[in-house]
C-alpha cells in the first residue's frame, strides 16, 4: 500500500500549495483595489442572498472535486485488484463473447435484458431446410443478453462482471449526421472482468467462446453483410450448404470454374515467387435467371467458404469505407458483387453519386486491386448487361475470368428434368447423382416387397429418362429458356410427369408473349428517351442562340452538359438480350422484331414436332400407367 500513501501525500501537498496560492493572491487582490472598490466588494459579500449563493458555489466545487477524486481512486483500486478484457463491436471476438454471455445462466441481479429471436437450423435427421414435417410447430429461440450497463454472472465458481456500453449520438445533429458520427466514434463495447491478477482465466473464456462459435458454423455456409455507416461485416445468416451437384450449368462450365478457383487457392507461393498480386476476380454475365448467384452459393458451400455480399448502393458508403470493408473481409470468404451494372449507374471516375452514398467508380477500382487490396481475395461479380460495364472494371487483374451463363442448353434441360423427376433413395439423392449409395439391406436378404419396389423404381426411372430425351427435343437452346424458368415449369408439374410433354407448347407460347411484351415496352422507353433528348437539345440550342444574339460569350460545353447517359439503358444500342442472341447467331445480325418472329415460328415448329411425337408420348404414358399399377 506504499503507492496509496505516496499518492495521498502528493495530493495533500498539492492541495496545500493551491490554498496558499489562493490566500496570497487574495491579499494581493485586496491591495490592488481602491478603498471605494473594496467597500463595494465587502457590501456584496455582506448581502445574505449573495453570500448564500457564493457558499453554495463553493460547496458544489468541493463536491465535484472530491467526487472526481473518489471515482479516480476507485478505478485505481479496481485496476489493481481486477483483471478485464474489452472488445469492440465489429471484431470477431465481440460476436464470440456476446454468444458466450448469452448462453450463460443469468443471476437475479441482472434486471435489464436485451432479447433476440433466433431461428435455429433444423436437425440433420430432418434434412435441414428440406424437412417434410408439416405438423411440427416452428418457433424461434429467444436469446437473452444483459442490457446496457454493468451485470454479474458466474462461471465455474468465478464471479464475472459484464459491462456493455453504447456510444451516444451527437447532440444537435440530424439522424444521418448522428449515425455517421457514431460510426466514427467508439463502437459498442463489451467488457468482462473478474477478481484477481491472473489473465489466464479470461483468456480461457475467450478461447472457449471462439471454439463454441466455430462448432456452430462447422459444415455450414455463413453469409456476411454490412450495415449502413459501418466498416465491418456482420453475420447475416448461417445455412446448410447447397449441394454442388444440384446446380446444373453448361457442360464443363462448373468443373472449369471449380478447377480454376481450387488451383488459385493452392498457389499462394507461386504468386509470391513471381511478384503477382495474389487475387482472383470472376465476372459471371448472362441473362437473368441463368444460375449465377446460385452457383456462387453452391461453390462456397462446396469449398467451405463464407460469402460476403458487397452492397454498393448502401446508405452512407464512400470510397474509404468500401476499401475498409473489402480489406476487413473474413478470411476464406468470397466477395460477391451482384448486378454491378445496376450499382454502377451514373458513376464515373471521380464523380460521386447524389445522396448519402458517395462511392465512385475510381474508388471501386482501387478497392479491388489497389495498393491496400486484400491478398488472397476471391471476388465474384454478376451482371445481366456486360456492355454497360466500364472496360477498366473488367480488365484482367480485376476480372481474370469472364464466364457466360447462357440460356439452358440440351445438357442443362436433360439434367434438370432428371433432378426433378427421378426417384430418390432414402438419403434423398437421385440414383444418378453424386453421393448416392444403395439402400441398406437387412442381413443381406431382400424381401419380396423390397424386390417389387426396386423393380417399380427401375421401371419408373427408365420412363423418366425417355421423357427427358423427349423434352429435350421440344425445348431447345434456340427457345431462349433460362434455368429459372425451367425450374418453375418443372415444379408446377412435379406430381404429373406423364403429362408434362403436353404442357410444353403452352409454356413456350407464354414465354414468347412475355418477351414480346418486354420488347414493346423497351421500344416505348427508347422512343420516350429519344423525344426527351431531342427536346433538351432544342432547348439548349435556343438558349445558346439567345446568348449569341445578346452578344454573350458561349462556352462549347453549354449545349452538351446533360447529354451523357452513363447507364445506356435508354439508348438505341443493342441490349444484352440481343447480344446473347447475337453470340448464337452465326451471321451476327441484330433485329428485335425478327428475333421475336423467329421465336414465334420456333413455337409453331414445336407444336408440329410435339404432334409428330404423339406416339412416343402415348408410349411414355403407358409406361407410367404400368409403373403405377406395379
Amino acid at each position: 500500500m506504499d503507492w496509496l500513501v505516496v499518492k495521498t501525500g502528493a495530493l495533500l501537498n498539492s492541495s496545500a500549495a493551491v490554498l496558499d496560492q489562493v490566500l496570497v493572491q487574495g491579499s494581493q487582490f485586496e491591495a490592488t483595489l481602491s478603498p471605494a472598490a473594496m467597500k463595494v466588494f465587502r457590501g456584496v459579500l455582506g448581502n445574505d442572498v449573495l453570500s448564500a449563493g457564493f457558499f453554495l458555489m463553493l460547496v458544489g466545487s468541493f463536491y465535484t472535486f472530491f467526487k472526481d477524486l473518489i471515482v479516480r481512486y476507485y478505478y485505481e483500486f479496481v485496476s489493481w485488484f481486477y483483471v478485464s478484457v474489452e472488445v469492440q463491436e465489429g471484431d470477431d471476438c465481440y460476436k464470440w463473447l456476446s454468444e458466450w454471455v448469452a448462453e450463460r445462466p443469468l443471476t437475479k441481479s441482472v434486471r435489464h435484458l436485451t432479447v433476440k429471436a433466433i431461428w435455429d437450423d433444423a436437425d440433420d435427421d430432418n434434412q435441414g431446410y428440406y424437412s417434410n414435417d408439416n405438423h411440427k410447430e416452428e418457433r424461434p429461440r429467444l436469446v437473452f443478453l444483459p442490457g446496457m450497463g454493468s451485470h454479474v454472472l458466474y462461471h465455474k465458481g468465478y464471479k464475472i462482471n459484464v459491462s456493455r456500453e453504447r456510444p451516444e449520438h451527437a447532440s444537435g445533429a440530424n439522424s444521418e449526421q448522428s449515425q455517421l458520427l457514431a460510426s466514427i466514434q467508439k463502437k459498442q463495447s463489451l467488457t468482462i472482468s473478474t477478481w484477481g491478477r491472473d489473465m489466464r482465466f479470461l483468456k480461457t473464456i475467450l478461447m472457449d467462446a471462439m471454439d463454441e462459435s466455430y462448432k456452430k458454423k462447422d459444415g455450414k455456409t455463413t453469409i456476411y453483410t454490412s450495415q449502413p455507416y459501418d466498416t465491418y461485416w456482420s453475420s447475416s445468416s448461417t445455412r446448410a450448404p447447397r449441394a454442388f451437384h444440384s446446380v446444373i450449368l453448361a457442360k464443363g462450365l462448373k468443373e472449369e470454374l471449380l478447377h480454376d478457383i481450387s488451383t488459385f487457392r493452392n498457389s499462394s507461393q507461386w504468386y509470391h515467387d513471381r511478384g503477382v498480386p495474389y487475387r482472383r476476380g470472376y465476372l459471371l454475365h448472362g441473362p437473368p435467371g441463368t444460375g449465377k448467384t446460385s452457383f456462387i452459393v453452391a461453390l462456397a458451400g462446396h469449398l467451405r467458404m463464407s460469402v460476403c455480399i458487397v452492397n454498393l448502393g448502401i446508405s452512407g458508403l464512400n470510397d474509404q469505407q468500401l476499401d475498409q470493408l473489402l480489406n476487413n473481409a473474413p478470411r476464406n470468404s468470397i466477395l460477391l458483387m451482384e448486378d454491378v451494372d445496376a450499382a454502377l449507374i451514373k458513376r464515373k471516375a471521380g464523380k460521386a453519386q447524389s445522396g448519402s452514398n458517395n462511392v465512385t467508380l475510381s474508388g471501386i477500382l482501387n478497392a479491388l486491386d489497389g495498393i491496400t487490396a486484400q491478398e488472397g481475395s476471391v471476388v465474384f461479380m454478376t451482371t445481366n448487361h456486360i456492355r454497360k460495364l466500364a472496360p477498366a472494371l473488367i480488365r484482367p487483374g480485376r476480372c481474370d475470368r469472364k464466364m457466360l451463363f447462357d440460356y439452358a442448353d440440351e445438357h442443362q434441360i436433360h439434367g434438370m428434368f432428371l433432378k426433378f423427376f427421378l426417384s430418390r433413395s432414402a438419403s434423398g439423392h437421385a440414383h444418378n447423382e453424386p453421393g448416392h449409395k444403395p439402400d441398406a439391406i437387412t442381413n443381406g436378404v431382400v424381401s419380396d416387397t423390397d424386390a417389387k419396389e426396386k423393380i417399380r423404381k427401375e421401371t419408373y426411372d427408365a420412363m423418366i429418362n425417355r421423357l427427358a430425351d423427349d423434352i429435350c427435343k421440344l425445348i431447345t437452346h434456340k427457345d431462349t429458356v433460362t434455368t429459372a424458368q425451367l425450374q418453375g415449369f418443372f415444379m408446377l408439374h412435379r406430381d404429373k410427369p406423364e403429362t408434362i410433354l403436353d404442357e410444353v407448347p403452352g409454356f413456350l407460347e407464354e414465354l414468347a408473349r412475355e418477351r414480346e411484351n418486354m420488347a414493346t415496352k423497351k421500344l416505348q422507353r427508347r422512343e420516350r428517351s429519344v423525344k426527351k433528348k431531342a427536346k433538351a437539345e432544342e432547348k439548349a440550342k435556343k438558349a445558346k442562340q439567345a446568348k449569341i444574339d445578346a452578344g454573350e460569350t458561349v462556352d462549347s460545353d453549354d449545349s452538351d452538359s446533360d447529354d451523357d447517359d452513363e447507364d445506356g439503358s435508354d439508348t438505341d444500342s443493342p441490349s444484352d438480350s440481343d447480344y446473347y442472341e447475337e453470340v448464337k447467331d452465326a451471321g451476327g445480325a441484330i433485329n428485335i422484331g425478327s428475333s421475336h418472329a423467329s421465336r414465334r415460328s420456333s413455337v409453331d415448329k414445336t407444336k408440329d414436332s410435339s404432334n409428330g411425337q404423339s406416339a412416343s408420348i402415348n408410349g411414355s404414358k403407358s409406361e407410367v400407367d404400368a409403373a403405377s399399377s406395379a
